[in-house]
């Protein structure tokens, strides 16, 4: 099973980040932050996950 999380930037509706053990906390459970603006980025709900059978 894949799983695949995709995050958004409620600044400046961006889909890149990096994750960091330092920036993790309760209000960022992930520790991802966007590469452009470093705001604290959002998980995005509206994306269906999907599993994917690998055999």
């Amino acid at each position: 099973m894949i799983l695949n999380i995709h995050f958004k930037c409620p600044c400046c509706s961006g889909s890149q980040y990096r994750t960091s053990a330092f920036d993790v906390s309760e209000k960022n459970p992930y520790g991802a932050k966007c590469i452009f603006c470093k705001s604290t980025m959002l998980f995005s709900r509206t994306n269906n996950i999907k599993k994917t059978v690998i055999a």
